[in-house]
This record gives structure tokens, C-alpha cells and sequence, in this order.
């Protein structure tokens, strides 16, 4: 297991997010980066979303945010337990891609997450393969297919 680290998102890091966000990689699943930043930026001192910049020997190269499952109205998850977080979350640094990176510290995330809440969400789109094989990497089981409030269909994943 490798020793990630995550501190909370600051004002100092969205230069790295705009970089990040701009990635071709990044903007197929979080397009627009002007509206992506200006949500981080309006949610990174709200109590109700943990936003982190997450490092591997004090090297950056992903971002993962959680946040309570009633938190934002999103009918996809609607039907989970009270106290589920959601989860997302980009690798930024390309060079962190391809290397068992991503679901090794999603599961560094959840395994903390799961001392203080009873379910753990994500939802990707059901057209990306890569994101839900991730999932299925760090634990995540297929829930349910949901649409979303824009009308996009996700596959609804839990880690129980």
C-alpha cells in the first residue's frame, strides 16, 4: 500500500486546478473549468463537502472531493442511508495515470471515511468504463443505474 496524503483544497491550489481541469483527460467527465473552479472555489469553506488536493510523496496529482448524499438535491442517490457520503474525484498529473494510482487512494479515502459514516457513493457515467472499473478496483459494488437532475444516466456504486 502506498502512502497517500490529502490535505484540505485552498485558494493556493486552484492555479494547479485550472491546470488540471484544462487536461484533455480531465475535461471529457468535468468540462467547463471556469464553472468547475468557481464551484470550488463557492463549496471550499462550506461544512457540508471535504474538498482535498491528494499527493504521493508530497508530489500533487489528484483531487477528491465528499459531501453528504442530501447535500446538492441529487436524485441519484436520494435512496441511500442518512449519513452516505458521495465521493468524485480526477488524477490531475498524468504521469500518476495508468499505475493502480487512482484506486489505490480512493480506497485510502474510504477506509477513513467509513470510521465516521455508514455508506460511502459514487456515481460515474455509465459510458465511463475506466471510472467504474476504478471503483470496482477500491471496493465499490454496482447499486443501481439513476438519472440525474440534467437527465444523464450514472451508475449509482456503493462501498457498504
Amino acid at each position: 500500500m502506498r502512502n497517500y496524503s490529502f490535505r484540505p483544497l485552498t485558494e493556493a491550489d486552484l492555479p494547479l486546478m485550472r491546470r488540471w481541469l484544462d487536461t484533455a483527460h480531465v475535461k471529457v467527465w468535468w468540462p467547463d473549468a471556469d464553472k468547475q473552479l468557481a464551484l470550488m472555489q463557492q463549496d471550499m469553506n462550506k461544512s457540508s463537502i471535504d474538498m482535498w488536493v491528494v499527493s504521493l510523496i508530497n508530489q500533487p496529482f489528484a483531487y477528491i472531493h465528499d459531501h453528504d448524499a442530501r447535500a446538492f438535491d441529487m436524485p441519484q442517490y436520494a435512496d441511500l442511508p442518512q449519513g452516505t457520503r458521495v465521493m468524485a474525484t480526477f488524477v490531475g498529473d498524468t504521469n500518476f495515470m495508468g499505475q493502480g494510482h487512482s484506486a489505490g487512494y480512493i480506497d485510502a479515502r474510504v477506509r477513513d471515511m467509513r470510521l465516521r459514516y455508514p455508506m460511502v457513493a459514487v456515481g460515474p457515467n455509465t459510458t465511463d468504463t475506466r471510472a467504474i472499473s476504478i471503483y470496482r478496483q477500491a471496493g465499490f459494488m454496482n447499486r443501481r443505474l439513476a438519472s440525474t437532475r440534467d437527465g444523464r444516466l450514472v451508475q449509482v456504486m456503493t462501498h457498504l
